[in-house]
């Protein structure tokens, strides 16, 4: 696992469980001894503002890669929904937001993203 000094802009990691986005980076210096950490401006993929962590230059995240990707919803059973990807025309089993779940109808567009094989739509196009 990479350090949290390896993190720069744009990069995702895991952090309390889900996924957020580094949105800017800082070193700051507190105590009266000056040891420096790191203060990180995340995201996570649902939210609109930002938060802070601060973090030890040799603290250990999990990075990871995410992509997102458009599909096609293909059926819809209550909040289970299959959609297939635009690009590979490959057919993904996925549950529906609740607050997405009035919204989406089969034959409609996503954005979607896939999270260690757990595929997660995050808004209607």
């Amino acid at each position: 696992m990479p350090t949290a000094t390896e993190l720069e802009r744009g990069n995702y990691f895991i952090y309390n469980g889900e996924p957020v986005r580094v949105l800017r980076k800082e070193v700051i210096v507190v105590g009266t001894h000056s040891h420096s950490k790191l203060k990180f401006y995340i995201q996570g993929l649902r939210e609109k503002g930002e938060r802070t962590v601060t973090f030890q230059h040799s603290d250990r995240v999990e990075k990871i890669e995410i992509m997102r990707k458009q599909g096609q919803i293909i059926s819809k059973s209550g909040n289970k929904v299959q959609l297939m990807d635009a690009v590979s025309y490959e057919t993904l089993d996925s549950s529906l937001p609740q607050k997405l779940a009035d919204d989406v109808n089969e034959g409609d567009s996503v954005t979607f993203v896939d999270l260690n094989g757990k595929i997660e739509i995050l808004d209607k196009r």
